[in-house]
């Protein structure tokens, strides 16, 4: 076995989500991130950096011979005794050398349900509500880390029928699902999240994931499709789930729009479980009503919308976590370190 495929093997077998291989000016240094942390692993000479990058390269199919400009690619990898492992590969040029990120994706999403990713029933019902609806937006905010393409992919596992067509736009694609045609953005040949959409919506789909909104054209698109008969799941980066709403509005989206189209945000955070190591999510789930909608066509503030949604018995962050620290599910130091209290 060589040391990259070693290092895939021993990463597989401690549940890393990533390997960080960075130059320094003396030796190689190579992490692990295992439950979010990372974890100094290995320690090489230097004379093995040059070997090491080169190897992935060719498992990546990138180019040997550019040293100087970022490299992004993906491989798959057959692991003993263990499901194969596909890897996305980012390389980039550094003042010591090439550092290296390698993100293992697992094509194994356990989560059956809402409530085996750790949410309280009451949020379940809420989110299972909204599914069940022919039009609108699901939108799940939140860090990076936090664990949202695992609850996106759940929700599209739920929603999986022989009566539904499903199609994703995605950047990168992390887990393959069967019976769902999945689209992997490519700006280069001009695939982006927008145009994407544009031509996914002539493909007479029932449900889109477009796994992120990141800019004003994508946004607009989407509540678009929402409105004519599509139900969107997506991803936005911020803070809480109220603030999702005026976040939308500052891409110029009209509120009324948004008022007609978001029927629940999902914010999120990963905890380490007490006991066994693994991760539990932290959920607050806004349910959208009259009273809302009324505070985003007035172009209310995040704050005060927050506050209407706990008088609308949003449970946050803080206090979901909380609920799972008295069920010995996770520690008090974890949950104010995810929720910055």
């Amino acid at each position: 076995m060589d040391f990259v495929q070693y290092l895939f093997q021993e990463a597989d077998r401690k549940h890393a989500s990533d390997i960080h291989i960075d130059p320094t000016e003396n030796n190689l240094r190579i992490r692990e991130r295992i439950d979010g942390k990372l974890h100094d692993i290995h320690t090489l000479l230097k004379d093995r950096h040059q070997e090491l990058i080169s190897r992935i390269k060719v498992l990546a199919k990138l180019r040997l011979d550019e040293h100087n400009a970022p490299q992004d690619g993906r491989c798959r990898i057959m692991l003993a005794n263990a499901p194969p492992l596909d890897i996305r590969v980012s390389i980039m040029p550094t003042y010591h050398g090439e550092a290296c990120v390698l993100r293992l994706l697992r094509d194994r999403i356990e989560a059956k349900n809402l409530s085996d990713l750790g949410m309280r029933s009451e949020d379940s019902i809420i989110i299972e509500r909204a599914m069940r609806k022919t039009t609108g937006m699901i939108i799940v905010t939140g860090p990076t880390g936090s664990g949202k393409t695992t609850t996106l992919y759940t929700l599209l596992k739920m929603l999986n029928t022989p009566d539904k067509s499903l199609i994703t736009i995605e950047d990168p694609i992390e887990y393959a699902i069967p019976n769902v045609r999945q689209i992997q953005v490519h700006p280069q040949r001009n695939l982006t999240f927008a145009s994407g959409l544009r031509s996914v919506l002539r493909q007479d789909p029932d449900i889109i994931m477009v796994g992120e909104i990141r800019d004003t054209e994508t946004a607009k698109i989407a509540v678009q499709s929402a409105l004519t008969g599509h139900l969107i799941l997506t991803t936005l980066h911020t803070n809480d789930a109220p603030a999702a709403l005026p976040r939308l509005v500052d891409m110029g989206i009209e509120p009324y729009i948004i008022a007609s189209t978001v029927d629940c945000i999902i914010s999120q955070r990963l905890v380490r479980k007490k006991d066994t190591g693994g991760r539990i999510g932290l959920y607050e789930v806004l349910k959208m009503n009259e009273t809302l909608r009324l505070a985003i066509i007035r172009k209310e503030s995040g704050a005060t919308i927050r506050s209407l949604a706990i008088n609308n018995n949003m449970k946050s962050l803080y206090e979901d976590g909380m609920e799972k620290v008295a069920k010995n599910l996770t520690t008090l130091e974890e949950v104010l370190a995810a929720t910055e209290q």
